[in-house]
């Protein structure tokens, strides 16, 4: 039971809507509206704006006989998670080599809303480590996964992006210059792959690569954080060949023809 303080924070209308929702399996597909008022216990005409709204949304389907069947939007819906899990299996084998033999902690990341949502982590040097990643959000512009998931924005996107976002200083070298930022993403774009020195953390440094799905387009990207001391005249073309390599394996498992 919930207690009267979280009860309270329940939206009354939200919660008809979604009532309304699991009123349809597999064993009852369609309803009418006078069906779906009766399940409820409630009069026709009280649920009809939330009928009409999910409708609207995509949510729910109406068809000539109107009755009610779930919408496509919940195949869209139920796809992104799918793929989710599907990218966090693909890759967790890759993330676990890489730390082992690179000695870092290695991360699988999307972006979600213009921030860094972190899916996964194995990790390979406690002394970078983040407690609880796994749904932690950080800020795209000054990290290595951030930076390589921005190249996949258009021009528009872009522009809109760094509208919102405020560019502010992290670490050292963070960049603060949308005019910087938009360069080097331009060359990220173009080796493959991104850095991270000290930009977001002092003493940290990290690199990514893309992962793409079956339209070529970056989904995702993984990366690897080590302390800076390790690398301390930045020599690191062994890192950057086997990152991008294993985001190359991951990304043709899930599709991609390159």
């Amino acid at each position: 039971m919930k207690s009267t303080e979280e009860s309270r924070y329940i939206n009354q209308s939200i919660k008809k809507a979604f009532s309304v929702v699991d009123l349809f399996h597999s064993e009852n597909p369609k309803l009418s509206t006078t069906e779906i008022a009766n399940e409820l216990d409630l009069l026709p005409g009280s649920i009809y704006p939330i009928l009409y709204t999910l409708k609207e949304m995509g949510y729910l389907k109406k068809d000539g006989n109107k009755n009610y069947t779930l919408g496509l939007k919940f195949l869209e819906k139920s796809n992104v998670i799918l793929e989710s899990l599907d990218l966090r299996d693909t890759a967790n084998p890759y993330l676990r080599k890489l730390a082992t033999s690179l000695e870092g902690n290695a991360h699988l990341a999307l972006l979600h809303n213009y921030e860094v949502l972190y899916l996964e982590r194995e990790e390979g040097s406690p002394g970078v480590t983040i407690n609880e990643i796994v749904g932690h959000k950080v800020p795209a512009y000054c990290t290595a996964l951030g930076k390589m998931l921005l190249t996949n924005l258009n021009q528009e996107e872009l522009q809109n992006y760094l509208r919102q976002v405020q560019l502010k200083k992290r670490g050292p070298n963070t960049i603060t210059d949308p005019s910087e930022l938009k360069t080097e993403l331009s060359q990220i774009e173009q080796k493959g792959f991104s850095v991270d020195n000290e930009e977001f953390h002092d003493h940290l440094l990290a690199v990514a690569a893309p992962v793409k799905n079956y339209k070529n387009e970056v989904t995702a990207a993984i990366s690897v954080s080590f302390p800076k001391s390790k690398f301390p005249k930045l020599d690191i073309d062994e890192p950057v060949r086997r990152i991008k390599e294993s985001a190359g394996k991951i990304s043709r498992k899930l599709g991609s023809f390159k």
